[in-house]
Formats: structure tokens, sequence, C-alpha cells
């Protein structure tokens, strides 16, 4: 029997595996499937261009505030990120002592495992109530800003460790200072690989629903923000409103179109950030 023939010869070992593996193919696939047919009857261009009257809950004008909304956010979180991730992982690799690496490790994995909603109460106390921003975009943003974080700085430090040491070495030996080591060998040659990461905490903050509610959204009454001071509508609130009326057909319509909009955004930006990967590995 020829190499190629025991390897995809079937034994009971692989039979249980692949009995395994089926249901973590097969459901994500059928709720997919579900989310999609569920949506069917509203997904066309008016419903995804149409903007509400700020009344209607987007049910009959379309959700194009909400969708603008939710990119809003996502877009000023990642904006107010970046900074603060870049220069903690620059500090991490080029200043920071053993022990305080530990302690940075240490701080963003637990900031990772802090459920979403309690920087969102965090955001209603410290940012809506004791600096008075009120319910906002800019409210909002900077909870997100905090949720994406660790994602950005993980993701920061990763792709500047894969950077050869010969790097800085060649450059100390040129008398570049860190600073323009920095800034004309590290970050020319990991671009890519900082987009990937920003795609993904795109995709993230669009994922986020509690700490928005708190702080940035309403239902109703407004279609688009006249600052960074107003709230905003977006999709995960209109979602989670639209399905607490079970007893309306149109609305439970409206929140699975609702959805699909949102799962393929978000999965634009993943494979996006996926295409980028590949670039950048190259």
């Amino acid at each position: 029997m020829s190499v190629a023939s025991q390897q995809y010869r079937y034994t009971p070992g692989k039979a249980l595996v692949l009995l395994l593996a089926l249901p973590a193919l097969l459901i994500p696939t059928m709720v997919l499937c579900y989310i999609f047919w569920q949506a069917a009857p509203v997904l066309n261009w008016g419903f995804l261009f149409g903007t509400a009257d700020g009344v209607g809950f987007g049910v009959t004008e379309g959700i194009f505030s909400q969708l603008v909304g939710s990119l809003l956010l996502a877009i000023m979180a990642c904006l107010i990120a970046i900074p603060f991730a870049l220069g903690t992982a620059l500090y991490y690799r080029t200043f920071a002592t053993p022990w305080q690496q530990r302690l940075l490790n240490a701080m963003f994995n637990m900031l990772q495992g802090i459920p979403p909603i309690v920087f969102g109460l965090c955001g209603l106390v410290v940012l809506v109530n004791l600096f008075s921003w009120g319910v906002s975009l800019l409210s909002g943003a900077v909870v997100l800003a905090v949720v994406v974080l660790p994602l950005l700085v993980l993701n920061t430090l990763a792709t500047l460790e894969r950077i050869p040491n010969e790097y800085s070495e060649a450059g100390s030996a040129l008398g570049l200072t860190k600073g323009a080591i920095i800034l004309r060998l590290w970050l020319p040659r990991s671009w890519l690989q900082l987009l990937t990461g920003l795609l993904l905490a795109m995709a993230r903050a669009l994922s986020e629903t509690a700490p928005i509610m708190f702080t940035a959204t309403v239902f109703s009454g407004v279609v688009w923000p006249d600052s960074i001071f107003s709230p905003v509508t977006t999709l995960q609130t209109h979602i989670f409103y639209l399905a607490q009326e079970g007893n309306e057909p149109l609305l439970i319509s409206i929140a699975w179109g609702s959805a699909a909009v949102l799962v393929l955004l978000v999965a634009s930006f993943g494979l996006l950030a996926r295409l980028l990967q590949k670039l950048g590995d190259n």
C-alpha cells in the first residue's frame, strides 16, 4: 500500500476525530444559513441604504444610519487605541525590563478576560456622568478603545517580535538612533501585519453590544450624530431592540436582516485581515 493511500485510509481513530470535528464545522454553517434564510425577505438595496427618520426604528426606511453609526464607533475606537497600543508595544520591545514585561503581559491578558459589560459600566459612571460627556459617540468610542486595546497591543507585540534582531544591529552599526530604527526599519517592514491587527480590532469593536448600550447609543430619535458628543444608533443595539418585539413578524424579519448585515461586515474585516496576513508572511 502506498504512502498516500495509507494517509487517506480511514481508521477508527480518524473516524472518531472526524466525528468530533463535524459539529464544529456544521453548527456554524447551519447558523449562518439560518440567519441569511430568515433575512432574505428584507435584504435589498433600499434596506441597506435607506435612512430612517429617527422615529420608525429603521423598520420601513432602512438601516443605513445604524450601519454608519456602528462603523463610526469602531473607526473612532481604533483611532483612539492605536497610539497607545503602538507606544506600549514599542516600550515593551525597546525599554522595558524583564519584570516590566511580565507585568505588561499579565495586565493585558487580564484586560482581555474582563467582560465588556464591565467596561461599559465604568464608561457610564466615569465618561457619561462624571465627565458629563453624556451618551455620545465619544463616550462609546473611548470605551470600545479600551476593549480592543489588549488585542491591538498583543498583535503589535507579536509583529515586532518577528522582526529579526539583525535589523536593529544593522541600524545601530549605521549610527541610527532607536527612534530612527523604529521609523525607518521596523514600521516599514511590519505595516501589513499592523494593518491586519487593526482590521481584527475593527471586527472586535463591531461585535460588541453591551459597552455601547450604556455609553453611546439610543434606540430612536437620532438619524445622524451632530457631533462627537451626540448619541448614535447602531446595528448591534438595533437588533437588540427589535428582537424584544417578538410578537411582530416584520420587526423580527428586520432584526434578522440587520444581523445578516452585521455578520457580513464583521466577516469582511476578518477575511481582509487574513489576506493581509498572508501577504505580510510572504
